[in-house]
């Protein structure tokens, strides 16, 4: 099975000090640019990133304006990256802290329903939810 299962990776420019240090964190646009979502804020996740983002000539993300990533656009089942929880069949994810999903919802965005078997994930474990069901509202 393909990471993103058919879907192709889009470009983006992150915003100028932004890193991406893995496939999985969930991205937001901010203007023209991506970062990655955070905790307690109203964060509508656009995508998933698929690797890591640019990085200098000694091999260090760099921080630099005009960094790019690729990512998974939402929509499908897509891999992402995990807080430090328990994960059952149908629980609704949302977008939280550097990137990543939890199972709280406070003023946060529901990204999708998580359709793994169960597990207990660290963090930043990658766990399978459908991003289909992702809302704006």
């Amino acid at each position: 099975m393909a990471y993103g299962e058919g879907a192709d990776p889009r470009p983006c420019t992150l915003v100028t000090g932004q890193t991406v240090a893995k496939a999985g964190l969930l991205l937001k646009a901010t203007g023209a640019l991506m970062e990655t979502t955070n905790a307690g804020g109203d964060d509508v996740a656009l995508g998933v990133s698929a690797a890591d983002s640019t990085r200098d000539d000694a091999g260090v993300l760099s921080t630099s304006a005009g960094a790019t990533c690729s990512y998974y656009p939402m929509g499908g089942v897509l891999m992402v990256a995990s807080e430090a929880l328990t994960w059952a069949l149908g629980d609704v994810a949302y977008a939280s802290d550097l990137g990543y999903c939890d199972k709280t919802s406070s003023s946060q965005k529901a990204i999708g329903i998580y359709v793994g078997l169960g597990e207990t994930a660290s963090a930043g474990d990658l766990v399978a939810i459908n991003t289909n069901s992702a809302v704006v509202a």
